[in-house]
């Protein structure tokens, strides 16, 4: 697959990825069976980690397309001070 043509495009990603991670969090993490199981809550747990693996991803690559002022910059280089 190629990268993304647009700012937009990963909005949308990132957005999709926000709504499948808090349902899968609220319907099936969170789901009394599955906190009955320790091996299902383990899996649960890696799958919400890269969930959220993908999701920070796409956001750390929407900041990098962002116009360079506005919201957008300030975030990121705030990103950039805290990693330093």
């Amino acid at each position: 697959m190629g990268q993304f043509s647009s700012e937009r495009g990963l909005l949308e990603i990132i957005d999709r990825a926000q709504l499948i991670l808090t349902s899968w969090q609220a319907f099936v993490e969170e789901h009394p069976e599955t906190q009955l199981h320790p091996a299902l809550v383990s899996i649960s747990d890696e799958v919400t980690d890269l969930m959220a693996a993908f999701y920070l991803e796409a956001s750390e690559m929407a900041l990098d397309q962002a116009p360079v002022s506005g919201l957008a910059t300030d975030v990121k280089m705030v990103k950039k001070n805290q990693m330093m």
